[in-house]
């Protein structure tokens, strides 16, 4: 019994410290504003990072240029090992991490520039968010219930 208790007070208090350190939901909102618009919005800005060429943008050519250099010492006999330590040396998450940042900053300036502002979710409210599938005609009309207000 006295294991139970503590596994039980041990769960407790993990499930607190999860909580407290979670990252809460957040989206986008302007209050009034309609379904169509909200939706032409969202379609718009998404369009602009969907569509953002990288191939200029620090990360993108660092990337480029350690698979290059990879790629180099492969094909000039070199051991795989360097091929494996060229690759590591581009750092691909971090360049990957970075050009996300930029694709999604230029979203976030879209929606700032029409107006929007960031809304933070209450757990009820990503409660509810879970319940609807994502991508779907009635998670958006939710998310646009929450958004216009």
């Amino acid at each position: 019994m006295k294991g139970r208790t503590l596994s039980i007070l041990l769960f407790l208090a993990t499930g607190t410290a999860e909580a407290a350190t979670r990252t809460p939901i957040e989206t986008w909102g302007k209050p009034g504003v309609g379904y169509d618009e909200y939706r032409g919005d969202a379609i718009a800005c998404a369009k602009i990072g969907y569509f953002r060429d990288v191939s200029q943008d620090e990360p993108a050519k660092r990337f480029i240029a350690g698979f290059t250099a990879a790629d180099n010492a492969l094909n000039g006999g070199g051991a795989s090992t360097s091929w494996t330590d060229s690759i590591l040396r581009t750092q691909p998450d971090r360049q990957k991490r970075d050009l996300h940042a930029i694709h999604v900053g230029d979203v976030e300036r879209c929606l700032t520039d029409k107006g929007y502002r960031r809304v933070t979710l209450t757990r009820a409210e990503e409660r509810t968010l879970a319940r609807y599938p994502r991508g779907s005609e009635a998670r958006h009309r939710y998310l646009h219930a929450l958004a216009a207000r």
